[in-house]
């Protein structure tokens, strides 16, 4: 039975440790917000007549929290026109280091002979709250366009200038169609770190500080000799996150009188104290509300009060070692 929690205990601190590791990459790409980059650019034709058509293919590497709004470009050579209508981009998954590969495919029509040679075109991308690009730019990959041996008198009217080598349907792929699981990652993340974290707090990996602790704790840091209400206060919010972590309880948000009856009815709080922690309660509403000034032997005899009561409820050490 040890040997199998021992090896639970080491299984659930890799997963810790390996949450924790892409936790903190993918905050990373987030804290740098780098500009998405193109990877890939070519023509399905490297060469191509006037009035034909050419797609242009790209792959766009973006942070995991910077997309690609279409495929259709903000800007482009006056003389290569878009078909928008035939663009398309397949949004991709995500990799171990927190980027996303976008494909976009886009058929350009060319409408004259012009060398494309240093000329360039951009494409969209989803504006942020914080100040980053909103576009990415394309240097155009070679694309030698060929003059036909004759011209039409009106090369811009597709009707008389297409020809039958116009730009292929292209079945679409909706980018959110195989990612839709994207949408729950992190709540399906949460609901495995969660029960992870309390595994490894229970199994004893992860040390938290026991209530008795933080309650002793801040009362060695209150002065009887302070302001009486805010030493009230104080004393008052300790006493009550105690009873609240310890007891499991919630008695931090109560008013004094919920809180006493949450101490009159709980069984395991010891009946010694009730008396005196009813005598406290009523002592401090006096100092909080109805503007009583206790003297400072009042003040030190609460304060001992609660420390006793915490040190009298602090659970044995050697208890969780039975077994």
């Amino acid at each position: 039975m040890k040997s199998f929690l021992t090896a639970l205990k080491f299984t659930l601190l890799a997963i810790l440790l390996i949450g924790l590791a892409f936790g903190f990459i993918f905050f990373r790409v987030w804290q740098k917000n780098e500009r998405p980059e193109i990877t890939e650019s070519s023509w399905t034709e490297s060469e191509i007549l006037l009035g034909h058509s050419s797609t242009l293919e790209l792959t766009i590497q973006a942070p995991w929290h910077r997309n690609i709004r279409s495929a259709s470009p903000l800007n482009h050579p006056d003389f290569l026109l878009p078909v928008t209508d035939k663009a398309i981009f397949t949004k991709g998954s995500l990799s171990l280091l927190g980027n996303r590969n976008w494909t976009l495919s886009i058929p350009f029509v060319a409408t004259d002979a012009k060398p494309i040679k240093g000329l360039t075109a951009s494409f969209p991308i989803e504006t942020t709250k914080r100040i980053s690009p909103n576009s990415v730019n394309l240097a155009l990959p070679p694309l030698t366009i060929i003059l036909p041996e004759e011209i039409p008198e009106t090369p811009r009217d597709p009707d008389a200038f297409l020809t039958e080598d116009e730009p292929k349907d292209i079945v679409k792929v909706d980018p959110q169609a195989t990612t839709d699981w994207e949408k729950w990652r992190w709540p399906l993340l949460a609901i495995l770190i969660i029960p992870v974290i309390y595994l490894l707090k229970l199994s004893g990996i992860i040390k938290t500080t026991p209530p008795w602790e933080k309650a002793l704790g801040k009362l060695d840091q209150l002065d009887p000799q302070t302001q009486p209400v805010s030493f009230y206060s104080k004393l008052t919010d300790i006493l009550k996150q105690y009873t609240s972590e310890r007891y499991s309880v919630r008695a931090s948000a109560k008013t004094s009188a919920e809180f006493l009856q949450i101490l009159r009815n709980h069984p395991r709080i010891p009946n010694e104290f009730l008396n005196e922690l009813v005598s406290f309660a009523h002592l401090a509403d006096d100092v909080k509300f109805a503007d009583h000034t206790p003297d400072s032997a009042e003040a030190s005899k609460s304060l001992t009060l609660v420390r006793s009561f915490v040190k009298s409820t602090t659970p044995d050490p050697d208890e969780g070692k039975k077994g």
